[in-house]
């Protein structure tokens, strides 16, 4: 390491010199030979008071600074440690420029040091990390932090962060390290030396391969546990204590039957069963006397990760090598080879390519799956590694990430997907199918969801111009211009210059009219969001969608009739060519069922046209269910299974939806009361009713709820919602009361990262609040004391305007069943009971559910919902008694 370092952190008064604020401390750590030399500290003077939450936040008060040094004091200090090196930030565009705003402010001599930002290079060095914020990189890489958000432990803490990404650089190989450093010249940080130092000292030689894993097999599952006395044995080689719950072991008997006779079955195991456990004991037990597969299908890709790195590995780590796992996704989630070499080969656009190539390379050294969704990208990476996801199968390939997947599937035990892939993609499971002796559906009632979403359209305004305009002849990124480059001035060519023209027109044109409706709809008191229903508009959108179609068909002639030559080109034409034929067969299904399908327009009034969305959705799936089950139903056991299966009064409500056979067995398995004895739930009488008040004074009412309740449980909070805009403005209105600062905001849609990431973030940090919408409701295991509180903001009834609800009501209408019983209220009771779900994972745990929806009280439903989730203490009161109760329950 030939350069010096200086690593810099302030803390200051607020985040603009420019508007008067000031620093309150400043830390340097300087680095020389790849270590910490010396360290320098002091706080700062500002000659103003210390705003209350920038107290809380950084733990400096007016006291610490009242006889500190002024700014201009400590300059030639400052001057002195920066002297001669590299200046070092986490985040460099905040410290750099406030220090020079201070100088400027003092008209002293700026700065004139180069700059490096441990955040970009944390982002390439560990591109799967969850998170980029100093206090959670530092903790997921092992490196002290003794006091966050104070300048002297933070630069510390920079400083140890800047020499582990230089150290994680020094252990790529030389061919990694040569692409790197061909791309270093565009990072925005200072870092070109350190590549070229780490290139001089490799010697080593890239793996270009991830060779299949051997599969190794020692001593068997266990055969199948008969008796009480088996059973406990064999769970508590797992689990250290185990309870005997003969529920849980009923349910295992339950599955291990429908096994051994290859039934279709349906099981409903309420929290505190052990679902999970209870249907893998049997499962494994069985693929070991068989020599046959089973597949899990679960609902999302978060919960086939929890499913896997949880509970299956748990049984891996005693049973050591007894059976093996395998993942399965859509090859579509996997990185191409082929395409990344041929990437590597181009010159790189922009910067976020650049960057996004550098992460994927880095990433390239430790993957074994070569799963993109591994990798911490921003927004604007996303597109390079959309570029990189393989199209197709190849089969034959060395070293194919998907391949390679499916060469572990076949040996598996165990297969893991998703009811996506179940029902998107079940020609993807054809090589495995005929090994297969059983599917277990975990999360059983949102099948019906995946298979909605399957065909489910949305198309937004912002997607379809930003591709379209990937088309043009004027800017060099252009595939149109492109295409004049190496064809010239080209006949064909030009027509179909003149078409996309066309397309634009039209589009303009059907987007001016829906302008006009949407200014004119109504929108609810307090919101700006409307729902505009698109029946009765095919003709508009007739004309458009054919002359869409017309320029993809003009493309594909062109291509055919004109090969073009140059490699690189051609991949990048035919990847947007792809995506615009996937777009445009998108439109013209969306224009031919727009009367039998529900379609509708989202948008948000204050950004027109922008905000459009266009959506559509089937209104009955019985044809796509049973194809996805059709290679399974009548040849292997079919077990669907789920903790909120059924509806009191209504125990058929999903089945029937699923279209499962009349005489499939339905079974219920209850927790014992004991599980639920720390559980709680409180309505909160005093919060205005929803349907009374208009948002905006809702809104203020929750605030103050959240507020108390977080302040009385110290954090470990959720707080559900059934409307992102509703939380959103919530949040922000918390944030502005400044009476949470030193709690962390956890909220869906406005915190970047995935549900996962966002999960492990929260278990991380005790004083954290995670604020959620309907993904959160269900299917999030957050065991021990990272959750003790749920606030459940209003009853989870889906939107009465909404129109794929108001389709399926007008037909439950036209069949003389009422909407409200038959759909509006079973739906929401099924929500319900999987919010209260979240609250309780052991016995030992302790938990509040609170209710802020008056309608539990004064509706003639409510009971309905009380009496859907198991028998715990139930009491309605003041907001002040139940954060009273709170704080003397949570510290008994």
């Amino acid at each position: 390491m030939n350069d010096k370092y200086a690593v810099v952190d302030i803390e200051t008064t607020g985040s603009s010199p420019k508007n008067g604020d000031r620093i309150i401390q400043i830390g340097i750590a300087r680095i020389e030979n790849g270590e910490v030399v010396s360290t320098y500290s002091s706080f700062v003077n500002p000659e103003k008071k210390i705003p209350p939450f920038i107290q809380e936040l950084t733990g400096i008060s007016n006291d610490h600074v009242q006889n500190a040094p002024l700014f201009a004091e400590i300059a030639e200090d400052i001057y002195r440690e920066l002297e001669g090196t590299v200046f070092v930030a986490h985040n460099v565009n905040f410290d750099f420029p406030f220090l020079q705003g201070e100088l400027k402010r003092l008209q002293l001599p700026l700065l004139k040091n180069k700059k490096a930002d441990t955040v970009e290079f944390a982002r390439l060095m560990f591109p799967t990390a969850l998170s980029y914020k100093l206090s959670e990189i530092t903790l997921e890489l092992g490196i002290e932090l003794s006091h966050a958000h104070r300048a002297d432990a933070d630069a510390y803490a920079t400083a140890e962060l800047f020499l582990a990404c230089c150290r994680k650089l020094e252990t790529l190989s030389q061919v990694t390290i040569k692409q790197l450093h061909k791309r270093c010249f565009r990072l925005k940080s200072h870092l070109a030396p350190l590549f070229f130092e780490a290139l001089k000292k490799a010697d080593r030689l890239v793996t270009t391969t991830n060779p299949t894993e051997e599969v190794v097999t020692s001593a068997e599952f266990p055969s199948y546990p008969e008796t009480i006395e088996e059973k406990v044995t064999l769970l508590r080689e797992v689990y250290s204590t185990v309870e005997q719950r003969p529920s849980q072991f009923d349910y295992m008997d339950t599955v291990k039957q429908a096994l051994d006779t290859r039934s279709e079955i349906a099981l409903e195991a309420e929290t505190g069963i052990g679902k999970t456990i209870g249907y893998l004991v049997p499962s494994l037990a069985h693929t070991q006397s068989t020599g046959k597969k089973i597949i899990i299908s679960t609902y999302t890709n978060t919960l086939m990760d929890q499913l896997v790195e949880g509970e299956l590995a748990k049984l891996q780590s005693v049973y050591l090598h007894s059976f093996t796992v395998a993942k399965l996704k859509s090859f579509t989630h996997y990185l191409d080879r082929g395409l990344l070499a041929m990437r590597l080969d181009s010159p790189d656009e922009s910067y976020d390519e650049s960057f996004s190539l550098m992460q994927v390379l880095v990433w390239l050294t430790e993957t074994k799956t070569g799963d993109l969704s591994e990798l911490n990208t921003t927004g604007a990476g996303q597109l390079t590694l959309d570029k990189l996801r393989k199209q197709r199968r190849t089969p034959g390939i060395q070293g194919d990430f998907y391949e390679q997947i499916v060469e572990k599937a076949k040996q598996a035990s165990i297969i893991v997907t998703n009811h996506a892939m179940l029902v998107h993609h079940p020609e993807s499971l054809q090589f495995i199918q005929s090994d297969v002796d059983a599917l277990i559906v975990d999360e059983a009632h949102h099948f019906l969801t995946a298979v909605q979403s399957a065909s489910e359209k949305a198309i937004s305004f912002t997607d379809w111009k930003y591709l379209f305009s990937q088309f043009g002849f004027h800017e060099a990124t252009q595939v149109g211009f492109k295409l004049a480059q190496i064809l010239g001035s080209n006949k064909d060519l030009l027509r179909i210059a003149q078409r996309l023209e066309l397309v634009n027109h039209l589009f303009d044109e059907l987007i001016s009219q829906l302008s006009n409706t949407v200014g004119k709809t109504k929108s609810s008191y307090g919101s700006s969001k409307v729902t505009v229903p698109l029946s009765g508009t095919q003709n508009l959108f007739v004309d458009f969608s054919k002359e869409v179609n017309e320029v993809v068909q003009k493309f594909e002639e062109l291509l055919y009739r004109y090969p073009v030559d140059n490699v690189i080109v051609r991949e990048e034409v035919n990847y947007w060519i792809r995506e615009l034929r996937t777009v445009a067969y998108d439109w013209e299904e969306f224009m031919t069922h727009l009367e039998s399908q529900a379609s509708w327009l989202d948008a948000d009034k204050r950004s027109i046209p922008s905000s459009f969305i266009f959506r559509q959705r089937q209104l009955d799936w019985k044809e796509e269910i049973e194809r996805s089950l059709t290679p399974y139903r009548g040849k292997s056991s079919i077990i669907w299974t789920s903790g909120t299966l059924t509806v009191p009064n209504h125990p058929w409500f999903i089945l029937d939806q699923l279209h499962l056979p009349k005489d499939t067995p339905l079974r219920k398995f209850y927790a014992q009361e004991s599980f639920y004895s720390g559980a709680r739930v409180f309505v909160v009488n005093d919060v205005p009713d929803v349907t009374q008040v208009d948002q905006t004074t809702f809104i203020e009412s929750i605030a103050d709820v959240i507020i108390q309740t977080v302040q009385a449980s110290q954090g470990r909070t959720f707080v559900l919602f059934t409307s992102q805009d509703m939380l959103r403005k919530t949040v922000e209105l918390i944030e502005d009361s400044g009476l949470l600062e030193d709690y962390l905001f956890i909220a869906q849609g406005m915190n970047a990262g995935s549900k996962m990431r966002m999960l492990r973030t929260f278990q991380r940090f005790q004083k954290a609040i995670l604020f959620g919408t309907t993904t959160f409701w269900e299917g999030v295991d957050v065991p021990g004391e990272a959750l003790s509180t749920i606030i459940m903001v209003r009853l989870p009834f889906t939107n009465p305007d909404d129109p794929y609800f108001k389709q399926k009501a007008a037909r439950l209408t036209a069949e003389g069943e009422n909407p409200f019983s038959k759909l509006s209220l079973p739906e929401a009771i099924i929500r319900f009971r999987q919010g209260f779900g979240r609250l309780i994972r052991n016995s030992e745990e302790k938990g509040a559910f609170i209710i802020l929806d008056r309608r539990i009280q004064t509706k003639s439903y409510g009971r309905e919902f009380l009496v859907a989730i198991p028998n715990v203490p139930k009491e309605e009161l003041s907001t002040q008694s139940m954060v009273e109760t709170l704080e003397s329950w949570y510290n008994s």
